[in-house]
């Protein structure tokens, strides 16, 4: 696959309500075993790279770009244009201590609306796992 550019690409940034402690979420994540868990059928990390895979056969590769304990993980597509990083970042709010899940991606532009309905999936899943 070639690298898009990102002109070609729509930043989305979804918010989703966890109701999940910050720890736990984090290590859903974070890790190997959480994203394999919600995210892809088959996860391996060996360095910084974490190989993704599906059971329809599909695989992709990424570089942990950032990873700030309880806040913020970032990776990069090793197909995706140099700007483009898929992150998930974990918000609570200080005052009511609810927690948010925000998921930031890219798509192709008219896509949108399929790409937020894949991580609406993704994150039901991940709260049928933790209770939320």
């Amino acid at each position: 696959m070639s690298k898009k550019k990102a002109t070609d690409r729509i930043k989305l940034e979804m918010e989703f309500e966890m109701h999940s402690s910050v720890g736990i979420l984090y290590n859903y994540i974070s890790t190997a075993t959480g994203l394999q868990s919600w995210f892809a059928d088959n996860v391996n990390v060996h360095n910084n790279n974490y190989d993704f895979s599906w059971e329809d056969g599909t695989a992709n590769t990424a570089t942990l770009v950032k990873n700030v304990s309880n806040k913020h993980v970032s990776f990069h597509w090793q197909d995706a244009a140099q700007d483009e990083n898929f992150e998930f970042h974990i918000v609570q709010d200080e005052l009511t201590g609810d927690v948010e899940l925000l998921v930031i991606d890219y798509c192709d532009a008219g896509e949108e609306e399929t790409t937020r309905m894949l991580w609406e999936s993704q994150v039901d899943a991940l709260r049928a796992l933790i209770g939320a």
